[in-house]
């Protein structure tokens, strides 16, 4: 099917021949092409187009040059300083920072709600696992223990 459809010689839009030549009539006395992104744009809007679409503005967080259409794209995914939440804390840090702050962060200790030890944060989801499963077993040999010792 793909097969079937022919591409504009000017915007390069994909379509049904039938409604080729038609589109390329009206496309190339009204569109014209931006030389820096290659999209279609009326001749009246191509300035504003070229001002506000390919602009380089700074990131405010990394301070690195993006084009104006792409920041918020840049701030979103590829910024190195964007916010991210720590794994520990939940607290907000910048990406570039999270390994070495994680690696403080989760080396910090709490006590174990179950056995009352100190354990590293970035133990203590596999240490709670562990430990409840003894505690359980503890349980199981005490009330075992006890139930013998009452016959």
């Amino acid at each position: 099917m793909e097969g079937a459809f022919q591409a504009c010689r000017n915007c390069k839009r994909s379509m049904a021949p039938a409604h080729l030549a038609l589109h390329e009539a009206h496309c190339l006395l009204f569109l014209v092409l931006c030389p820096e992104c290659k999209g279609p744009v009326p001749p009246a809007k191509k300035e504003e187009h070229c001002e506000n679409g390919h602009q380089q503005v700074w990131c405010a967080m990394c301070q690195q040059s993006v084009q104006k259409h792409l920041l918020e794209f840049h701030e979103a995914t590829e910024c190195p300083d964007r916010p991210v939440e720590c794994k520990f804390c939940k607290l907000a840090v910048r990406l570039s920072k999270l390994e070495i702050h994680e690696h403080h962060c989760g080396n910090r200790t709490e006590l174990c709600l179950h056995c009352g030890q100190p354990i590293m944060l970035q133990e203590l989801a596999q240490h709670t696992d562990v430990c409840r499963g003894e505690q359980a077993q503890l349980r199981k040999a005490w009330l075992g223990f006890n139930t013998s010792n009452t016959t």
